[in-house]
């Protein structure tokens, strides 16, 4: 499989996620390839982010840009709550 296959297969899996964040193994898991596939691609793209901190195992969290970005209600909500939204 190609780059670009499995580029648009990792977005799809993380657009497609109730959640903002992703570990590579749950978008291999979603995506049908493998975790190293997973990670290469989401190193070398522009297209993904990857989150400040990792989720409660150490996993590093993963999103494409554009699910990344926190909505004005979240921000306050988070405010309000004191937390930091990501």
């Amino acid at each position: 499989m190609n780059n670009k296959d499995a580029r648009e297969r990792i977005t799809q899996a993380i657009s497609q996620s109730k959640y903002r964040w992703r570990t590579p193994r749950g978008i291999a898991k979603d995506a049908g390839l493998t975790v190293p596939q997973v990670i290469e691609v989401l190193e070398r793209s522009g297209q993904f982010v990857r989150a400040k901190k990792g989720n409660a195992r150490g996993e590093q969290l993963y999103s494409t840009r554009e699910k990344s970005q926190s909505t004005l209600t979240q921000r306050i909500l988070s405010a309000l709550t004191n937390e930091r939204a990501e």
